[in-house]
């Protein structure tokens, strides 16, 4: 081998090793930031999980601020980002039923705990809402607010009163979040016997959907 195919592979190898290396602090950072919230959460830790030098996070992310917004953009943009244009999608009644039933039920997976992402997001959204952080309004204005507004746009197509439509937009988003908010115990605790979250999610889902369908028929 040449020295020139010798220095590609070096060029190659370190690419890889440094897309591996993000990878691993960001998928670290994920489950220590939604167990512990940002004050609390250790860039030490971070790295200790990631298997890896804790000088990388300064050189990969610059710093824990750096790193927490990019997992928060992960977290809630990936999950958030389709619910906010579901209306573009609402040709007739049967599509716009369809789309409120989807951001309902989007909404309300974030609570089923054996969806590993889901869980991992409503365990931040609930740190961000009980312990605000100095990103609060910016996490609130950039994904909190297009998702609200994705809903209002749906509720708006049946619902001319603005009063009206602000009370049931928000009524709406206090009922999942209130499930998002709570964690996996208090879920058990009023969870029928024998049910599983899955299935308790689809059931709580018909329900908000129902009262939503029965709201804007009258």
């Amino acid at each position: 081998m040449n020295k020139t195919s010798k220095k590609k592979d070096s060029v190659r190898k370190t690419r890889v090793d440094g897309i591996e290396t993000r990878e691993a602090i960001i998928a670290a950072s994920l489950e220590e930031f939604a167990e512990k919230g940002f004050e609390l959460a250790s860039a030490r830790e971070i790295c200790r999980r990631a298997g890896v030098n804790s000088a990388l996070l300064s050189r990969y992310f610059g710093s824990k601020e750096a790193l927490y917004r990019i997992v928060a953009k992960k977290l809630f943009g990936d999950l958030g980002a389709p619910l906010a244009n579901l209306s573009d999608n609402v040709t007739d009644e049967v599509s716009w039923r369809a789309a409120v039933r989807e951001w309902v039920s989007d909404m309300l997976f974030m609570t089923i705990p054996t969806e590993k992402a889901q869980k991992l997001c409503a365990a931040l959204f609930r740190h961000e809402v009980t312990r605000p952080t100095k990103f609060h309004n910016e996490f609130k204005e950039s994904f909190g607010r297009p998702v609200y507004e994705g809903l209002k746009k749906l509720i708006s197509s049946k619902m001319k009163d603005d009063v009206k439509l602000d009370l049931l937009t928000s009524s709406i988003w206090a009922q999942v979040s209130i499930y998002a908010l709570a964690d996996e115990k208090w879920h058990k605790s009023f969870r029928p016997k024998g049910v599983t979250s899955r299935k308790w999610s689809e059931i709580v889902c018909d329900h908000i959907c129902e009262s939503i369908f029965i709201a804007l028929d009258k």
